[in-house]
């Protein structure tokens, strides 16, 4: 099954907004718990930071790839039709 532009933003979209809860909620709960600084929550807030940015990059991206108007019905892109 292949998905568009707009149904590929949007899942990117959701998954940037769900690594940034749970972010969120991780750096919340270290705080309680005093851990804020140890180096494990340190590298998992980090790479949770990078997964948040990149999803959030390609949400916009494919986004403006969807309004732009450039794919057919069948969600192939006019300008690019082997992707």
């Amino acid at each position: 099954m292949k998905i568009n532009d707009k149904a590929r933003s949007r899942m990117y979209g959701l998954t940037a907004v769900a690594c940034a809860l749970w972010l969120i909620q991780s750096l919340a709960e270290a705080s309680r718990d005093g851990s804020l600084l140890s180096w494990s929550t340190i590298v998992f807030s980090l790479c949770l930071t990078v997964v948040t940015a990149y999803c959030g990059t390609c949400a916009w991206k494919e986004g403006r790839k969807a309004a732009s108007g450039t794919v057919d019905e069948n969600g192939q892109d006019q300008a690019n039709p082997e992707e």
